[in-house]
C-alpha cells in the first residue's frame, strides 16, 4: 500500500512504522489488529486480556514532539490547527514529565479530537475510555461525569452522519449502558429500545442489557460468551 506517510520498516525494531504528521519522527505504529488473548469483555466492550490491560498500549505518543494518537497512520483532518496546538504550551503542560500516565496521555488525545473537529463518535469513545480510568482508581464522581459526556456526544453523532442499522443500534446500546452505569435506568430502557432486534447481535445484547436494567445492576457486567468476539466489537 503507498501513503506518503507511511515508512515501510523501524530501523531499531524492523516494524512497521510511521512518519508522526506533525514533526515526521519515524515511529512504530499501533497495528489496527492487535493479537491478545481475551479473557473477558465488559458491556461496554471493554476488552480485558490474560496479559495485559490493553488500554496503557492503546495510545502511542510521538517522542519528539508528543502528539498523541490512536493510529499514527491516519493524520489529523485539521493538520495546521493540529501542529500549532501541540506545539503549544497548554499542550505541551498536559504532561509532568517525559513518562506521562495513560490517563495523562487520553486527556491530551481528547484536546487533539476537539483541535481536530473530529467526528462526535470518536469524542464520546474518547470520554468513555476516560472514565474506565477513573473506574479502575474508584473515583466514581469523575467516571460518571465522564460517562455522561460520552453520552452527550454519542447523541450527537446519530445526528452527524449517516450509518447503517447496526451502528445505529450500537450506539444506542452504549448510551443505554452508560446511562444504566449511571443509574439512571429509566434513561437506559428508553434507548435500548431503539436497537434493531432483527439483527442477532442487536437481539443478545437488547436482551443481556434489559436483565442488567430490570434488577438495577449499575456495576461493571461481563458479556456472555457469545458476544464475547471481534464480530461484537466491530
Amino acid at each position: 500500500m503507498n501513503h506518503d506517510n507511511y515508512v515501510p520498516e523501524d530501523i531499531d525494531n524492523g516494524e512497521r512504522a510511521v512518519s508522526c504528521p506533525i514533526c515526521g519522527t519515524n515511529i512504530p505504529n499501533n497495528p489496527k489488529e492487535m493479537l491478545f488473548e481475551i479473557e473477558s469483555i465488559d458491556t461496554d466492550f471493554r476488552i480485558h486480556t490474560l496479559l495485559d490491560d490493553l488500554l496503557d498500549d492503546w495510545l502511542i505518543q510521538c517522542p519528539v514532539c508528543f502528539y498523541v494518537s490512536h493510529d499514527f497512520f491516519i493524520p489529523p483532518k485539521n493538520l495546521q490547527k493540529v501542529s500549532v496546538f501541540v506545539e503549544s504550551p497548554h499542550y505541551l503542560s498536559s504532561f509532568t514529565d517525559n513518562n506521562p500516565t495513560t490517563l495523562e496521555l487520553f486527556q491530551a488525545y481528547l484536546k487533539i479530537l476537539f483541535v481536530d473537529h473530529a467526528p462526535a463518535y470518536l469524542i464520546g469513545d474518547c470520554y468513555m475510555r476516560i472514565s474506565w480510568l477513573y473506574d479502575d482508581d474508584e473515583n466514581e464522581t469523575l467516571a460518571r461525569e465522564n460517562r455522561e459526556h460520552a453520552i452527550t456526544y454519542f447523541e450527537r453523532a446519530l445526528i452527524e452522519i449517516e450509518m447503517n442499522a447496526k451502528d445505529i443500534s450500537m450506539i444506542y446500546y452504549l448510551i443505554a449502558e452508560l446511562h444504566r452505569r449511571n443509574k439512571k435506568f429509566d434513561n437506559a430502557r428508553n434507548n435500548l429500545y431503539n436497537l434493531d432486534t432483527s439483527i442477532k447481535m442487536m437481539r443478545n445484547l437488547f436482551d443481556f442489557q434489559w436483565k442488567l436494567i430490570q434488577e438495577k445492576n449499575s456495576g461493571v457486567v461481563q458479556l456472555p460468551r457469545e458476544e464475547n468476539s471481534h464480530e461484537a466489537l466491530s
